[in-house]
């Protein structure tokens, strides 16, 4: 017992800091530990796959293909997924169990007290009541028994395959899955797109150091924006009633801001997308194409898998857990999604007398219920789950925050993808679209027809203040109330969303989903996160939080001079566009860096390599690995001290962009000046760059960085360089390990091309563990089937209760 409880101790160390943000690589504790290749944590390795499994759904069958990649078929819908639910379970089960118990708030009941942190914050965001309300929701639709029979799936891997070896490292076996483990995955998936705390985080900027230099570290808008919707689309005005009024909640406290900040979700995730029609790629059919930018661990955030039903065939990825594919390709066309960086979370203060606040002319009673949270090895801990009428209320240190998000609704999404992947066309996919509800996203979509069509996606809250529509980067005085979403009633089906427009039909609490953002037919189109639109086509308030332009700009520039030079958009160039390495920040900064580096002589030679620098960050170059040291240096020069003084670690830091597009005279450089101030992080570069022992970029920008959740270095992949920025097309940002989770370009006349960073399964002593990342790194492609590959790998046989399901 003693071994037992030291091992989960360390793992559950690991993973503690993993999930709070930042892994850890104990690798010598846990070998001196445990011998490799010995004992009976490494009984995975000797995993061999049933060949024959009982359905209770009816018969499926099961191909791996030379990657791993399952093929599943099957003549009834409900076997069909049982299969997926198997081979998901089988693949990838550690990774399904995790996100359910990081969500759910139950990961210290397997690791210890080392997450608790991360269980109150889960809990309190009642991530899991809002996954149970939409499987109430969905029940009676027709993904209800695709979801059962998926379930069934998972359970009869769990009760008949080996257990991956985490599970032997963490000493423990997982619970039976269920329909709201798969729908609080993808409140999990909504939530790191969607539930950021930009307007806190400048809230308390705002408080540190005032509004001018607040505004100059989260500027509302970024210079130079360059639009996913342009005026050669064609597009209209979007209408709307947009005001600006200003809020009057009150301050929410620094130790709260902090703490919701320590869990918010990256703020680089991104991606790039675009849609080329069959004229321009000079074939039958349109080109989409899709690279969503997310984290990157061992085994990779995306699954993929080809499916042939009854009535559809589809292939290309989801999430472990969610049994439908996401961003694929079925028989008649195929679609990608960004994300639209859309303001879907809004926060509220309230003035309170115990457990009770003022709402309006009433005094209203915080509904409060206790969960424990229980403790491996510790006292379990008891906490509060408090609800105001906006949603949960997130308490620290005598502060309280209301947080209203659409995801705390029961949501359609679920049925969005499932209609999706049977689509026949562009107008079903856009009637499939309508109803993918959170978390919001761009669609590329195109059909062999040669439709194609881009279109924002999600529910857009409409803000008010004295029945007057305004902006929600702002924190609201929830007594008031002001910024209500009319007809939003969290933990439900709102009214709003539904036949009626809510409580006041005159007055939608949501921006009518024709309204959003949408092209019909563009000879071309790239979204790569930045502003869809200008405000004043746009009408509704959307965001604030866009991304910088430097890839939206990038991937437009490069097609527009193809365009003009008469060549064909085809498959061929658009490999070059997804391998582009050229880094806009470098574009704008590297010429006045190197004026300033020549004012000191110690600093000639680097200038004058940066000066010859084509601004691509491949593996090979110097100047790219200086200029990434620079960045870094540079980021710290500007605002270090100034947030150490201020008590703001990195959660408070400015978006990527911000401080690139400082102009010289901004308040945030000393007097000495712009100049003054490249200069000393290029000095601090240098000392990093030769402690470190790099040469040229690739020294430090490797998949090294992709590591699995536990921190255990072995589990992670082999070290290859990989060019790319996370501001570059090629999108790759090693310091947190973010970049192309599934990079794919489809000729729907052509070949499908795509490449996972690592490979399909999640199991360590598969072949198939990291059998993609060298390729992935070098900026390759596969090229996938459209037809069912590999051999019989696994059989289906319809019991007794399946054949009676079908009389």
């Amino acid at each position: 017992m003693k071994h037992q409880a030291t091992r989960r101790a360390v793992l559950g160390g690991v993973l503690g800091a993993g999930v709070a943000g930042g892994l850890l690589s104990p690798v010598s504790t846990y070998l001196r530990q445990f011998a490799p290749l010995s004992g009976s944590v490494w009984s995975p390795a000797r995993f061999d796959r049933q060949s024959t499994v009982d359905s209770p759904h009816g018969p499926a069958s099961v191909r791996y293909d030379d990657r791993g990649v399952p093929h599943v078929s099957a003549d009834d819908e409900e076997a069909l997924y049982f299969a997926v639910g198997y081979v998901q379970g089988t693949d990838r089960l550690f990774q399904l169990d995790l996100q359910r118990r990081l969500t759910s708030g139950r990961l210290s009941e397997v690791v210890g007290d080392v997450t608790l942190e991360s269980d109150e914050f889960h809990r309190q965001m009642q991530f899991r009541q809002a996954a149970e309300a939409t499987v109430d929701h969905l029940r009676g639709t027709a993904v209800e028994p695709l979801l059962e029979a998926y379930a069934d799936g998972v359970n009869a891997a769990i009760d008949g395959e080996s257990l991956p070896l985490e599970f032997q490292l963490l000493d423990y076996e997982p619970e039976p899955w269920t329909l709201a483990d798969t729908i609080v995955t993808e409140k999990l998936i909504a939530w790191g797109l969607t539930g950021g705390f930009r307007t806190l985080r400048k809230a308390r900027v705002r408080e540190a150091f005032g509004e001018e230099r607040a505004e100059d570290l989260f500027p509302f808008r970024f210079d130079d924006v360059e639009p996913i919707v342009r005026d050669h689309h064609d597009a209209g005005d979007f209408g709307g009633d947009l005001t600006d009024g200003v809020a009057s909640g009150g301050p929410v406290g620094q130790s709260v801001a902090e703490t919701l900040a320590a869990f918010a979700p990256p703020r680089s995730y991104g991606s790039n997308s675009w849609l080329v029609d069959a004229d321009l790629a000079e074939g039958e059919a349109p080109i989409v194409s899709n690279d969503p930018h997310l984290d990157l661990q061992a085994p990779p955030i995306w699954y993929e898998m080809h499916l042939d039903g009854p009535d559809h065939r589809v292939r290309g990825v989801t999430f472990p857990g969610v049994p439908f594919v996401i961003v694929g390709e079925n028989d008649h066309g195929a679609w990608g999604f960004t994300n639209a960086n859309a303001d879907v979370i809004d926060f509220y203060t309230y003035d309170r007398d115990g457990e009770t606040y003022q709402y309006g002319d009433e005094e209203r009673t915080f509904d409060v219920e206790t969960s424990e949270i229980e403790v491996s090895g510790g006292e379990n801990e008891d906490i509060e789950l408090r609800r105001s009428v906006h949603g949960p209320v997130v308490e620290e240190a005598d502060h309280e925050v209301g947080v209203a998000w659409t995801g705390h609704a029961a949501t359609e999404t679920t049925l969005a993808i499932y209609e999706l992947t049977h689509s026949e066309g562009v107008e079903a996919a856009v009637d499939a679209i309508a109803k993918f509800e959170s978390p919001t996203q761009n669609v590329v979509y195109a059909d062999r027809s040669g439709e194609t069509r881009f279109q924002m996606t999600g529910r857009i809250p409409i803000r008010r203040i004295d029945g007057e529509a305004v902006r929600g980067n702002q924190i609201f005085d929830g007594s008031a109330p002001e910024g209500e979403w009319n007809g939003f009633e969290p933990f439900s089906r709102p009214a709003a969303w539904g036949e009626s427009s809510g409580t006041e039909p005159d007055r939608p609490g949501f921006v009518p989903f024709a309204a959003n953002p949408h092209v019909a037919n563009p000879d071309y189109l790239a979204a790569a996160n930045q502003q869809i639109a200008p405000d004043d086509q746009l009408g509704y308030y959307y965001g604030a939080g866009y991304a910088p332009p430097y890839r939206g700009r990038r991937i437009y520039e490069l097609l527009d001079e193809r365009v003009a030079s008469g060549e064909p958009l085809d498959l061929d160039f658009l490999r070059e566009v997804g391998r582009d390495t050229v880094d806009g920040r470098a574009v704008d900064l590297v010429d006045p860096l190197v004026a300033a580096a020549r004012e000191d002589e110690d600093l000639t030679e680097t200038a004058d390599l940066l000066a010859d620098w084509d601004r691509r960050m491949d593996p090979d170059s110097e100047a790219a690995l200086v200029f990434d040291y620079w960045l870094a240096a540079y980021r710290e020069e500007l605002i270090g001290d100034a947030y150490e003084a201020a008590d703001l670690d990195e959660d408070f830091h400015p978006p990527d962009g911000a401080l690139e597009q400082l102009p010289p005279d901004s308040r945030w450089f000393d007097p000495a000046g712009r100049p003054a101030a490249m200069r000393s992080a290029l000095q601090d570069a240098l000392e990093s760059i030769d402690e470190d022992g790099h040469e040229v970029y690739g020294d430090a920008s490797t998949t090294a960085a992709i590591e699995h959740p536990l921190g255990l270095g072995f589990l992670g992949y082999p070290d290859h360089p990989r060019g790319g920025s996370e501001v570059t097309v090629q999108n790759y940002n090693y310091r947190v390990s973010r970049g192309g989770s599934w990079e794919m370009q489809v000729d729907l006349d052509g070949e499908y091309l795509a490449i996972l960073p690592g490979g399909n399964s999640g199991r360590y002593f598969s072949e198939h563990y990291d059998d993609q990342v060298g390729e992935w790194a070098a900026g390759e492609y596969r090229s996938l089937s459209r037809d069912l590959e590999g051999d019989l790998a696994v059989e289906f046989e319809g019991t007794d209760e399946s054949a009676g399901d079908g009389e």
